[in-house]
């Protein structure tokens, strides 16, 4: 049954939206705006979000609200079917999607894999103000991204200088500053670009500053942390149609927290001066002839290199410190093709291949190789093919997209532990439109996941002792590790209308229920009583959940909303597992005051009690949280490039614990930026 803050919520939807439509038709008229978006990443080709076979979400890094986000986990917060876990700690977040942790899904920085692994901290090293929008694509996706991609993608794009220049402008310079109370964080931030001739340059630098988090319940939480980050972007063009673009990213993170950013600091979990170093480039090349269909090439080659360093500040142990170093290679070749046999069919052609090596070593002071941290290096490589086929017929449009994969990897320790797998991932899903209005699709695929580097090899000591009750807690490698192997069934349908309610009106809903049937899911087993470590596979398992998207427009009024549920099990025992996800409901309600230039909103976050959960987790209650935002974009000449960005996340002081999480998460935060464009 939902609980009441839920049931309150969903129906004060139902209601509400006829109640602003009517609202509406006393305000001034605006334009005519598209809720159709486009998505990119779950094709590899442009296609219309409504249209494309499968569930996709788009995160503008720049909305109201949305701007004045501290972590990634503000700007994925109203993002349907995605949980950023791990507590409040940014070093410590990482993101799921249908319940699948981020081993299980793929996660690009403009093209880049970002594969560090780390079973403590996340893997995504970027300031929010880099970012201008991520996408996220909800599903089985290892057809065409390999191993990895069971849950889906998440993919972060950073700003070029297109994004910040006006017509007609050549070059510029932005500058903004933030502020948020919850965790007293400062963030100024610059960014100068220019486009001229066949040059387009942008750079930016980030400042973060912040102390401890002051969560719901009125305690805090150690976490002080100065980041200093910023991305630089030169492309070329030649010939007109050829690019070579040049990208660096970088991130100094030096924080006091505890080693394991999503726990509370104990024995066990003892408070570290950590470093984080991560540089990251990427040289890509790309050819676009409109007059040309069969060639368009993108190459791309991307080196990415993440350091830590963690040094005990107390303890028995203090004075030690620990290293982790981790690098990924990667080099990836695509070209699509287009063809028309005939005025009702066309195909999009897209193929490729990719091949990434990433190598991890861990050490201590002493010389010793860093407890579950192995000395040990990973090469993955695969071909993919699929074809967009589109019929359109006297009883509506078709779009039929299969698609298969083969990849191979091999690991391997310097015990002379190896594993050498090779996978097929096929996939096929369909659309079908009967009209412009009315969407139905569905999709069969099989994806998989290797074992990372930790899982098949960490040894040394996971935690010491807590006397008299447990000893010592070791890991133990697992050679014989398997991969996961999925086959996930989907079926959705949407709607879109204008004029549901008024004229000018427009409403769009999307939704589907997927099936996921998976062998040998990997999970982490903690023996406290026998003292041992270890990750092994579930022979069975399986996810089921629904998800549902939905937009409302009718100017000076946007409604956004989102419902999904996720209940894994293990079909052997019938237990629970980890992945589940409660019932959560998202909304975001905004109002354009075109008068005075503004737009204020509020959103919630609604969350039904974590209970069906494995048997040594932790119950957690449901939950409301409201956020409310205030954004002032002056029309004046003289003001016109000033933007004034005013919020008040949790209002309410929330006392909340997300899924997948130990830590009670921030509380009330007043949070504010000015930004001004020269």
């Amino acid at each position: 049954m939902l609980p009441l803050a839920l049931s309150g919520a969903l129906l004060s939807t139902t209601i509400l939206t006829p109640v602003l439509a009517e609202e509406a038709k006393k305000a001034e008229e605006g334009s005519a705006v598209s809720l159709d978006t486009v998505t990119v990443y779950a094709t590899k080709s442009p296609q219309s979000s409504f249209e494309v076979p499968a569930m996709t979400s788009n995160v503008d890094a720049e909305a109201p609200g949305t701007s004045m986000s501290g972590d990634i986990s503000n700007v994925l917060d109203q993002t349907p079917g995605v949980e950023v876990q791990n507590g409040p700690r940014r070093n410590g977040e990482s993101v799921s999607i249908r319940g699948f942790d981020d081993e299980a899904i793929v996660t690009l920085m403009d093209g880049r894999r970002q594969n560090f692994e780390s079973g403590h901290d996340g893997r995504v090293f970027v300031d929010p103000s880099l970012l201008k929008r991520v996408e996220v694509v909800k599903g089985s996706s290892s057809a065409i991204y390999g191993g990895g991609a069971i849950g889906g993608v998440v993919a972060y794009e950073t700003k070029d200088a297109k994004d910040m220049l006006e017509p007609g402008q050549n070059w510029g310079v932005y500058t903004s500053a933030g502020y948020r109370s919850a965790n007293e964080e400062y963030s100024p931030v610059v960014s100068a670009y220019g486009r001229t001739g066949k040059w387009d340059i942008i750079g930016i630098a980030a400042l973060r500053n912040s102390g401890n988090i002051e969560q719901g319940d009125g305690n805090e939480l150690v976490s002080d942390d100065n980041m200093i980050s910023g991305t630089f972007k030169a492309g070329y063009t030649f010939n007109d149609y050829n690019t070579v673009k040049v990208i660096y990213q970088g991130l100094n993170d030096d924080s006091t927290e505890p080693n394991n950013p999503g726990g509370a600091v104990g024995v066990e979990n003892p408070v570290v001066d950590k470093e984080i170093h991560d540089n990251q480039i990427g040289l890509k090349y790309e050819y676009d002839n409109p007059a040309n269909n069969l060639l368009k090439p993108k190459l791309h080659l991307y080196y990415n290199n993440t350091r830590l360093r963690e040094a005990d500040i107390a303890g028995s142990n203090a004075g030690r410190v620990q290293n982790r170093t981790f690098e990924t290679l990667g080099f990836t070749a695509e070209n699509q093709m287009t063809f028309n046999p005939s005025d009702t069919q066309k195909h999009v052609v897209t193929f490729g291949s990719e091949i990434y090596r990433d190598a991890q070593v861990g050490n201590t002071t002493n010389g010793g190789t860093r407890p579950g941290v192995p000395n040990a290096d990973a090469t993955n490589s695969g071909v993919f093919v699929q074809d967009e086929m589109t019929f359109t017929t006297e009883a509506g449009k078709f779009l039929i997209i299969p698609a298969a994969r083969f990849d191979n990897y091999r690991s391997s320790d310097d015990a002379g532990n190896s594993q050498n797998e090779s996978k097929i991932s096929p996939k096929i899903s369909a659309s079908y439109l009967p009209n412009d209005n009315l969407m139905f699709f569905g999709s069969v695929a099989q994806a998989f996941r290797a074992p990372n580097l930790t899982e098949i090899y960490a040894s040394g000591q996971h935690f010491p002792a807590i006397p008299p009750m447990f000893p010592a807690n070791f890991f133990t490698p697992n050679p014989d590790l398997r991969p996961e192997t999925v086959i996930t069934y989907e079926a959705g349908m949407g709607v879109k209308f204008d004029g549901v309610f008024d004229q000018a009106d427009k409403m769009s809903l999307k939704g589907s229920w997927f099936l996921s049937e998976g062998d040998d899911f990997i999970s982490e087993t903690v023996d406290i009583f026998g003292g041992t470590t270890q990750f092994i596979n579930i022979p069975n398992a399986r996810l089921t959940g629904f998800e549902i998207d939905g937009e409302y427009r009718l100017h000076p009024i946007r409604l956004k909303t989102g419902l999904s549920y996720v209940e894994a099990e293990n079909t052997d025992t019938g237990e629970y597992l980890s992945n589940s996800v409660p019932l959560t409901f998202l909304a975001d309600l905004g109002y354009s005051v075109d008068s005075i230039d503004s737009i204020v909103g509020v959103r919630g976050r609604f969350a039904a009690a974590d209970d069906k959960i494995e048997s040594s987790d932790v119950e957690t209650a449901g939950y409301a949280v409201w956020d409310v935002y205030y954004r002032w974009q002056p029309s004046e000449p003289a003001l016109k490039n000033l933007t004034l960005d005013l919020g008040v996340s949790n209002i309410l002081d929330k006392e909340y614990i997300r899924a997948g999480s130990s830590l009670v998460d921030e509380g009330r935060s007043y949070n504010i930026r000015l930004a001004y464009k020269w």
